[in-house]
């Protein structure tokens, strides 16, 4: 513009040069070659034009050369308004595939985070059922919330049908991880091994008495070695 601040061009001349330039941008970039003004002539573009037309669509093609070698009275190339309208179907079916991405990321980082809410409550079943160090103390296991949480662990891994036979149902398994995550009010009921003991107990019960007793066994414990921070801090991290 300093150089040029005399002879300033009319703002439609400006537009029309920006649209050629967009032409030859698109070309570059398909053909892997930079093209000048200078190089943009007859020979050129022919070439150019088959190339495209041999390696992609033919709207791409038809866009490109719209721009860079407009075919009309005024000899003007199309305006933005004109590219928008051209380009308006590959660019909604652009923003639907870009959408569908987004869902597929959303449902992956959801699925990692059910995962890891699952993975947290299991591993906390697993610190404190039946403890070999509590192996003489049977109030551990058999009393209060760690009975409770033993009879829940038979009642979620060791289902069997009516012959004693293993029932290995992973569906029963996530439903009654998941219920017990989201605290649910729904009423189970929980059988010892021999069938002497029954006690009738809502998945919000079982949640309660699993934070209570591995409050308590945190509370008991020693510090973990430092792994270089793997895990994010201490058992009460979960």
């Amino acid at each position: 513009d300093a150089f040029e601040f005399e002879a300033r061009k009319p703002l439609a001349d400006l537009q029309r040069e920006d649209m050629r330039a967009l032409g030859r941008i698109i070309l570059s970039l398909a053909t892997g070659s930079e093209l000048t003004p200078t190089d943009c002539t007859d020979q050129t573009l022919s070439q150019c034009e088959q190339y495209v037309g041999s390696h992609y669509s033919s709207s791409l093609i038809s866009l490109a050369m719209a721009l860079v070698r407009p075919r009309n009275m005024t000899n003007d190339p199309p305006t933005i308004f004109d590219v928008a309208g051209m380009v308006a179907q590959r660019a909604f079916d652009e923003l639907s595939a870009a959408q569908t991405a987004v869902d597929r990321v959303d449902e992956a980082l959801a699925g990692e985070y059910e995962a890891g809410r699952t993975l947290r409550l299991l591993l906390k079943l697993g610190f404190i059922n039946e403890r070999p160090e509590f192996g003489v103390d049977r109030r551990w296991s058999e009393t209060g919330d760690n009975y409770v949480l033993k009879l829940f662990r038979d009642y979620v891994f060791h289902q069997a049908d009516g012959n004693g036979r293993p029932v290995m149902d992973l569906g029963h398994v996530m439903t009654a991880v998941n219920k017990l995550d989201a605290a649910d009010e729904e009423k189970i009921v929980l059988a010892s091994r021999d069938g002497k003991n029954i006690i009738i107990v809502s998945f919000a019960d079982v949640a309660r008495c699993l934070e209570n007793a591995y409050g308590e066994l945190c509370d008991g414990s020693v510090p973990a070695p430092d792994m270089g921070h793997v895990g994010g801090g201490g058992p009460r991290g979960f």
